[in-house]
C-alpha cells in the first residue's frame, strides 16, 4: 500500500526503487503530500478571497459596510475648528469697494435707520431690505469672503423663522361672543369676506397671520442687523468707527456724558473680538488633540466638559483683559480724554458714494412711509 502511494507521484519513466530506506522515504513524502493538499487549497482560496474583499471595499466596488456615524459633539468641534481664528468682522483694506469710500458716520446712520425701518415696514419691504443687504454683500466682495458667512447666517435666520412661525401663535386665544347673535335681533347675517386668521393647522402646530408676520420680522431683523454690522466693520477701520461715534455723541458732553470713554470702549471691544476667536480655537484644538471618546462620555459628560471649557474660556479672557490694561498703563495711558486715536485712513471718502448712500436711505424711507 505504501509503495503504491509512492508510485502514484513518480513519473512513469522513473524506475521503482527496491531499497527499504528509499521506499520508506517515498512513503513519508507521499503521506505528507496527501496531508498538505487540503491546507494548500485553503491558502489558495484565502488568497483569492482577499483581493475580492479589497475590491469590494475600494471606491469602484460595493461598500463593505456602513461608515461609523460621527457623534454630534465631534461634529460641533469640527465646525469650530473649521472656522478661522480671524473674525469675519475684521477690516479688509482691499479690494477697494463702494462701501470703503462711504463715510463712517453715514454707515452708522444706516445701521440705526435699518432697525427703525424694519420695525415699521410691511413684510414685503422687510424681505426686500434683507435681499438688498445680501445683494450688496455679494456685489462688493469676492465669493471667498461672503459664501461661508451668508450660508451660516441664512441657516441661523431660517431656524429663527421656523421656530417663530410654528410656536409664536401655537395656542390661539379662545374668543367668547359678548353680543347676542344677529338672528335674535332680526338682522341679516354678515357676508363672508374670505379672510382666515389661521393659515395652517397641522397637529400641535398652528400658523396664523400674526405668527407669519413675527417670523418675517425676527428673521429679517436678525439678518439685516448682523450683516450690516459686519459690512461696516469689514469696510471701516475700528479707529474710524470710534471717531465717528464720538462725533455723533459730542452734544451729550453738555449733560456730562463720558463720550470719550464710550468711544474708547467701542474701540477696545472691536480689538478684543479677535482675541475671543483665538481663545475659542485654541481650546478646541487642545480638546481635539486629546482624542476624547464622545460616545463613552454620554450626554452628561459632554455637558460637564462644555461647562468646564466655558469657565476656562472666561478665565483666559479675563486674564487677557488684565494684561491689556497693564500694558496700556505701562505705555503711559492716562485716560480716554488724553488719548489720541491714530486712524487707519486707508481709503479716502467719496462725495458721490456718500450721496448715493443717503439717496438709497431716503428711497427706502419713502417706500415705508407710503406702503407700510
Amino acid at each position: 500500500m505504501v509503495r503504491s502511494l509512492a508510485t502514484l507521484h513518480e513519473p512513469n519513466s522513473q524506475p521503482c526503487c527496491s531499497s527499504p530506506v528509499q521506499r520508506c522515504g517515498r512513503a513519508r513524502h507521499a503521506s505528507s503530500l496527501l496531508i498538505r493538499r487540503p491546507c494548500s487549497r485553503s491558502l489558495v482560496a484565502r488568497a483569492r478571497a482577499e483581493p475580492a474583499a479589497a475590491a469590494a471595499g475600494s471606491p469602484g466596488g460595493k461598500p463593505a459596510g456602513p461608515k461609523p456615524k460621527t457623534p454630534l459633539q465631534q461634529q460641533i468641534l469640527n465646525g469650530i475648528l473649521s472656522v478661522s481664528n480671524v473674525p469675519y468682522s475684521s477690516f479688509v483694506p482691499s479690494p477697494v469697494t463702494f462701501l470703503h469710500t462711504v463715510d463712517a458716520r453715514i454707515k452708522q446712520v444706516w445701521l440705526v435707520a435699518l432697525y427703525i425701518m424694519i420695525a415699521r415696514a410691511s413684510p414685503a419691504i422687510r424681505l426686500s431690505i434683507s435681499a438688498t443687504v445680501a445683494a450688496i454683500t455679494m456685489a462688493n466682495f469676492p465669493p471667498r469672503l461672503w459664501q461661508s458667512q451668508l450660508r451660516r447666517l441664512a441657516l441661523l435666520c431660517g431656524l429663527i423663522f421656523l421656530s417663530t412661525l410654528l410656536l409664536a401663535d401655537g395656542l390661539p386665544s379662545l374668543l367668547q361672543a359678548r353680543a347676542p347673535p344677529l338672528s335674535l335681533e332680526g338682522l341679516p347675517p354678515i357676508p363672508g369676506t374670505g379672510y382666515h386668521y389661521v393659515l395652517l393647522h397641522v397637529g400641535i402646530f398652528t400658523v396664523t397671520h400674526r405668527s407669519l408676520n413675527l417670523a418675517i420680522t425676527a428673521a429679517s431683523l436678525t439678518f439685516s442687523a448682523l450683516q450690516t454690522a459686519s459690512l461696516c466693520l469689514v469696510t471701516t477701520p475700528g479707529e474710524e468707527m470710534a471717531v465717528a461715534l464720538r462725533w455723533w455723541l459730542a452734544p451729550l458732553r453738555l449733560i456730562r456724558v463720558p463720550v470719550d470713554e464710550v468711544a474708547m470702549t467701542l474701540l477696545l471691544s472691536l480689538r478684543f473680538m479677535s482675541l475671543v476667536f483665538e481663545e475659542v480655537r485654541n481650546l478646541s484644538l487642545g480638546l481635539a488633540a486629546r482624542g476624547i471618546n464622545w460616545e463613552a462620555q454620554g450626554g452628561g459628560g459632554s455637558l460637564n466638559m462644555a461647562g468646564r471649557l466655558c469657565v476656562r474660556l472666561f478665565g483666559n479672557l479675563f486674564q487677557r483683559s488684565e494684561n491689556i490694561a497693564q500694558a496700556m498703563v505701562v505705555r503711559g495711558f492716562q485716560g480716554p480724554a488724553r488719548h489720541s486715536l491714530y486712524m487707519m485712513k486707508v481709503n479716502p471718502t467719496s462725495a458721490l458714494a456718500n450721496a448715493g448712500a443717503l439717496l438709497l436711505l431716503a428711497t427706502y424711507a419713502a417706500l415705508i412711509y407710503f406702503f407700510k
